[in-house]
């Protein structure tokens, strides 16, 4: 019994201040600020995840743009963050229980529609960077958007200019077997039990780029120990300029960029 505690503790010891892995260049990131993500756009005036939201974000400047991905019931990839439409369109229908035909009869609250992934692509040339966050319902779920969202990167030519983030570990590790070159940015789960050793085993074994955590946590130790691995450190999701000021970080997530000044 001892000596498994000694090895447990060598283990812990090991990669909390000597386990490294190779992290991708990611020449978007500035020197003198953080980047500023719109967080599905500028949400606080369009409805999120919209041309119109992702438009009005870069006629504010934003140096990037995040939205979701998921996938209709005939696998085609949407931007939409929720697996229901109850909340943005009022009705109660699941997104993969729908086909693209009739995710594209279903207007928005604001009268906006869905739109497809392809549908963001007059955007790239405006902006510096683009998050893809590709959601999953469970950790077993989402696999059906990866190969597709690889695909959109490689045809656009977007591996320098992109991160793909998740809170699903698994995705993330797919990711990186089938496309190796692509930026992975981990989304920082607290919705778990002992949320800071179940991330940091996970980190350990995906190995990403960056960090991605809720702006709540960024005096956390997982924090400083990311650091202290050259992790860039982004932070969703900011909309008080007070936080904003006192955030020694990468980068940033706003709803509005205009939260910040």
């Amino acid at each position: 019994m001892k000596i498994l505690i000694l090895i447990f503790l060598f283990l812990v010891v090991y990669v909390l201040f000597f386990f490294q892995w190779k992290k991708k260049n990611q020449k978007f990131y500035l020197k003198n600020r953080p980047i500023i993500f719109g967080h599905r756009g500028s949400p606080s005036y369009r409805t999120e995840n919209t041309i119109a939201s992702f438009e009005k974000a870069l006629d504010q400047n934003v140096d990037g743009l995040e939205f979701d991905v998921r996938c209709t019931k005939d696998k085609k990839v949407i931007i939409f963050h929720d697996k229901n439409l109850r909340r943005l369109a009022g009705k109660n229908k699941n997104v993969k229980s729908l086909t693209l035909h009739e995710i594209k009869k279903i207007k928005l609250k604001k009268g906006e529609e869905i739109p497809l992934l392809e549908e963001v692509v007059p955007l790239l040339q405006k902006t510096k960077v683009i998050n893809i966050e590709i959601k999953s319902d469970s950790l077993f779920s989402g696999f059906d958007t990866i190969s597709k969202v690889v695909r959109f990167i490689k045809r656009h030519k977007l591996e320098k200019k992109c991160i793909v983030s998740s809170f699903n570990p698994l995705i993330l590790l797919k990711i990186k077997r089938i496309s190796p070159e692509v930026i992975i940015g981990y989304l920082y789960n607290k919705k778990v039990m002992f949320h800071t050793w179940h991330n940091l085993v996970w980190m350990t074994r995906v190995r990403p780029d960056s960090l991605h955590i809720h702006y709540s946590l960024l005096d956390s130790w997982i924090v400083r120990w990311s650091r202290r691995q050259g992790l860039k450190i982004n932070s969703y999701t900011i909309n008080d300029k007070e936080i904003f000021k006192k955030a020694n970080i990468d980068g940033v997530f706003t709803d509005n960029k205009e939260y910040l000044k």
